[in-house]
């Protein structure tokens, strides 16, 4: 239910301001030293040897990341699951940013269960005892939203408990209004790096992850689509409706090991390149076919079970695809497959995105690295040399003509492709997207409906 805004306990009151200007100078702190950091490096490097300027580089990425890991823990709430995001990132960034971030996976503090106990019976409307025969106390996820708690039903069935933090809806409001500001500064001092979009689009999804019936929705719905193709390799927990409400979600308890505890993976028995491979598989069926997807793969949401058999947890971020994308994506995926760059253009703007000058090489360049250099070199999507050099490519076209409006719906495939590079990478991926690729896209051409390239 929604809570009255009088019982807003930020709302027009002095603890509202002093909470919000707190969040903001911690963020502006943050933000202002990390900034500051980069352009001393950066003019120091005139006067130093390369060498010695990449150890510079290096010692300030360590330093920014502890600074933004110590502001998250602090700050909670949306800036964990921001950092969880960077922290997926091996294929693009520092390694000192992974290696810090990626601790937020499994090291956000939990909440007191007094507290979240009172959160879980006030949704129940009665004790947990009249609910569960056994309720473990301890957390065995503290996510940046919610926690999730082990349990068992009176008729023994055993199922995880999901429940929302009493104070978080306004907490990552706060966060979102306060990032946005920055980011707005951050645009005007440095054009080439606009990501006001991102934020548009964060102000879009955000209320629907704090939404558990929406969540509980979405699960049902994935896990029809992969049900309907008989496909027994990709398991969705089942959801307890009656106990199920907008903040508290109870569901089937699924185990398996996290997708990049890569030697815990060997150790099983289990091929971490296959795992890679169904998961692209996974992810171009949902993209591709059928217009849905989990738009959220960090690795505390996926764990793997012998087989290889996947386990997708929080649907949350799941996104609804309007009809014509996923044609609109195969049409854009088939002329980068066949190097047709007026195709690739074309489709790029119908998609809806539009560069600063009205150029066409920012959005070559992206062609390149959704798939083209892949397919030209016959390499996997996580080669660190070719999105090393695409990285570079990229920054170059970026500061010439940049992108300044790219497509929510795309924006949220990129960000997962973004995720599984990372995650591909760490698992020693070898996946060919053009073989893998290719048998989708003739499905998707044979669907009436879609626009033949």
């Amino acid at each position: 239910m929604t809570e009255p805004p009088s019982a807003n306990p930020y709302r027009e009151t002095s603890v509202a301001r002093r909470v919000r200007f707190g969040r903001f100078f911690l963020v502006a702190r943050m933000v202002a030293r990390i900034y500051v950091g980069y352009k001393w490096v950066q003019l120091r490097g005139r006067f130093i040897s390369q060498h010695g300027q990449e150890e510079r580089y290096a010692r300030h990425h360590r330093r920014s990341a502890e600074l933004i890991y110590r502001t998250a823990l602090r700050l909670e709430g949306w800036l964990v699951k921001a950092c969880q995001f960077i922290g997926t990132r091996a294929d693009i960034l520092p390694p000192e940013y992974v290696e810090v971030l990626s601790r937020l996976h499994d090291q956000v503090p939990p909440r007191p269960f007094a507290v979240m106990r009172q959160r879980i019976e006030e949704e129940l409307g009665k004790p947990v005892a009249d609910v569960f025969s056994f309720f473990n106390a301890e957390p065995i996820a503290a996510a940046s939203l919610a926690q999730v708690y082990k349990a068992t039903l009176h008729d023994g069935r055993c199922v995880a408990v999901k429940v929302q933090y009493p104070d978080i809806a306004t907490l990552v409001d706060l966060d979102v209004r306060n990032v946005a500001f920055f980011v707005e500064w951050l645009a005007r001092l440095e054009p080439r790096f606009d990501f006001r979009f991102v934020i548009r689009e964060l102000r879009r999804y955000i209320p629907l992850e704090l939404d558990f019936v929406h969540e509980a929705k979405n699960a049902d719905m994935v896990r029809a689509n992969f049900a309907s193709r008989g496909d027994a390799d990709v398991l969705v927990p089942r959801i307890h409706w009656d106990l199920t409400t907008s903040r508290l979600l109870v569901m089937e308890f699924m185990d398996g090991i996290k997708v990049t505890e890569v030697e815990a993976l060997r150790q099983a028995g289990i091929d971490t390149r296959a795992v890679a491979q169904k998961l692209t598989d996974a992810y171009l069926q949902q993209i591709l076919l059928d217009g849905l997807f989990h738009a959220d793969p960090h690795p505390g949401n996926l764990l793997v079970q012998p087989g290889p058999r996947l386990v997708f947890l929080d649907f949350g971020l799941t996104k609804d695809l309007p009809p014509e994308f996923p044609a609109e994506m195969a049409r854009l995926m088939t002329a980068i497959v066949l190097q047709d760059a007026e195709g690739i253009v074309a489709s790029f703007r119908r998609l809806g995105f539009v560069t600063k000058k009205g150029g066409t090489e920012s959005l070559l360049v992206l062609s390149e690295a959704m798939l083209g250099h892949s397919v030209k070199e016959n390499k996997s999507y996580a080669d660190p040399e070719m999105v090393d050099r695409f990285n570079a490519e990229m920054a170059e076209a970026m500061r010439k003509d940049p992108i300044i409006e790219a497509p929510g719906d795309l924006v949220l495939v990129g960000r997962v492709m973004g995720l599984l590079s990372g995650v591909g990478k760490q698992l020693g991926s070898d996946v060919n997207l053009f073989a893998t690729l290719m048998p989708y896209l003739v499905a998707q051409n044979k669907n009436p409906d879609s626009v033949t390239p």
